[in-house]
């Protein structure tokens, strides 16, 4: 998370710890902050940001597996392809006897 995107959780949960008063009496208004509302968005925003980075950890750990499974199938079909065409180069040795192709005089 950025830092952009925390100051951005936070910003509602900070302006709930404001208190506004209004006395239009002494046509004046009051401002007040409640600290213990402060620390306790400051703990949820914390956990929150806790939560996101075990929830990515957790993704990246899981990856790894995923990938080499991955990576082991791919190079088990890789070796089943050339399992393949070994057998197709041995069947086509096998219908030619061995010899090589006559030349095709016309071409040249």
């Amino acid at each position: 998370m950025s830092r952009f995107h925390l100051a951005l959780c936070a910003m509602p949960l900070l302006l709930t710890a404001c208190n506004v008063t209004k006395d239009a009496a002494n046509d004046s208004t009051t401002l007040s902050v409640d600290q213990n509302r402060i620390e306790n968005a400051g703990d949820a925003l914390l956990n929150e940001a806790e939560d996101a980075t075990n929830d990515a950890a957790n993704a990246i750990e899981n990856a790894g597996p995923e990938i080499e499974n991955s990576a082991a199938t791919i190079k088990e079909r890789a070796a089943r392809v050339g399992d393949r065409a070994e057998a197709l180069g041995n069947r086509v040795d096998a219908r030619t006897d061995g010899h090589k192709p006559v030349e095709n005089k016309a071409n040249h």
